[in-house]
């Protein structure tokens, strides 16, 4: 009895250990791609877009969107969002989030939010993006003026590895 049970679970560590190598054979074949890699061959939404300052109508007149209102934003002379108002959020005490779906351009989602903070002073965050393309627009505040503007930015180069 004893030997027969030597003899099993000497066959499991060999079974375990073959199992083992195989699989490990199996995963020198297999490629993981960067984000890089990964991005830089989607092709370009924003080709001709350039900085453009964001007033504080356009702000007001986004944040004043009602759900599935059909919307046009003019994010600049060359760059226009046609869509339609998706959903409207309000996660956290003073923060308001409305998001669109574009009607045009598959997967091309435009979000702009609202935080107001407990000086009463709004801050505002904004992205237009898609995930079948490699390139974005971001909505940021130059620190110095307190202005925003919109920004291109590649994605490779917002999504860290």
């Amino acid at each position: 009895m004893k030997t027969l049970s030597l003899a099993v679970v000497f066959c499991f560590a060999f079974l375990g250990t073959k199992a083992q190598l195989s699989t490990e054979l199996k995963h020198d074949h297999v490629h993981f791609s960067n984000g890089k890699e990964k991005h830089d061959s989607k092709p370009q939404l924003f080709k001709s877009f350039t900085k453009k300052t964001v007033t504080n109508e356009f702000l007001n007149t986004v944040m004043s969107y009602r759900l599935q209102q059909q919307v046009t934003v003019r994010i600049s002379d060359n760059t226009t969002f046609k869509g339609k108002v998706t959903a409207i959020t309000n996660d956290a005490p003073g923060l308001q989030t409305v998001i669109m779906q574009s009607t045009e351009v598959k997967g091309l989602i435009l979000s702009v939010s609202r935080l107001v903070q407990s000086n009463n002073n709004p801050v505002f965050r904004g992205i237009m993006t898609s995930q079948l393309h490699n390139d974005l627009l971001i909505m940021e505040r130059d620190p110095i003026t307190g202005s925003y503007a919109w920004n291109k930015k590649n994605v490779s180069h917002m999504i860290a590895d």
